[in-house]
């Protein structure tokens, strides 16, 4: 007679457990999550880049291919292929432009102490004799910091890793996942308004 009692008891335990677990578990997010909406809407008025004029060995080396954000969204491919050729273009009067946007420091204030998992490649800043990784850049497309120009300062995250990890090549992409600030760090590499304090660091996945 009581045997359904202890089972449903046993269930609802089940059904508690697990809704604190997804609470507990950190929030994927995208790397455009990171930028506050006007910088958004500016950056949806630059211009369309032409893949035309490119070799296949620029085309290989396009950050856009490279990205980890999704290849069909229009925004996804073209922020990262202007930032190359409008850095030297001049703002226009009245008022901030797209090209303001490439180098924006503006943040989402709402992430601050936020538990975030987030894709993205590791640009090392920091390692000990045995080459374990402590502090990094992280970025959302290859090559960035070293090969191209640095994203804008909202997409860059200064992390933090006391554990070390190694890396065998730069082009690996990983999930990490930790706590997300609005702290500002520059150095000769970039400059980043957001860090984190790493709590785990794997390989990419879909």
């Amino acid at each position: 007679m009581h045997r359904p009692r202890y089972l449903s008891a046993a269930l609802i335990f089940g059904v508690l457990w697990t809704l604190n677990s997804f609470a507990d578990s950190p929030k994927t997010i995208e790397w455009t999550d990171l930028m506050p909406e006007e910088d958004l809407r500016l950056l949806e008025s630059m211009p369309t880049v032409d893949h035309g004029d490119l070799s296949d060995e620029e085309l290989a080396e396009d950050p856009a291919n490279q990205s980890l954000r999704p290849q069909d969204r229009d925004l996804a491919g073209e922020v990262e292929n202007a930032i190359a050729q409008a850095m030297g273009d001049t703002a226009s009067e009245g008022g901030r432009t797209w090209e303001d946007a490439l180098v924006s420091t503006n943040t989402r204030p709402e992430f601050d102490n936020t538990d975030i998992r987030l894709p993205g490649f590791i640009v090392p800043l920091e390692f000990d004799d045995e080459m374990n990784i402590r502090e990094f850049f992280l970025v959302p497309y290859y090559g960035a910091c070293i090969h191209v120009p640095p994203p804008p300062p909202n997409q860059i995250i200064f992390v933090s890793y006391p554990e070390g990890f190694q890396l065998d090549a730069l082009y690996t992409p990983f999930w990490v996942s930790g706590t997300l600030k609005l702290e500002r760090t520059e150095n000769d590499m970039a400059l980043s308004v957001y860090a984190m304090d790493a709590a785990e660091i794997v390989e990419y996945t879909e």
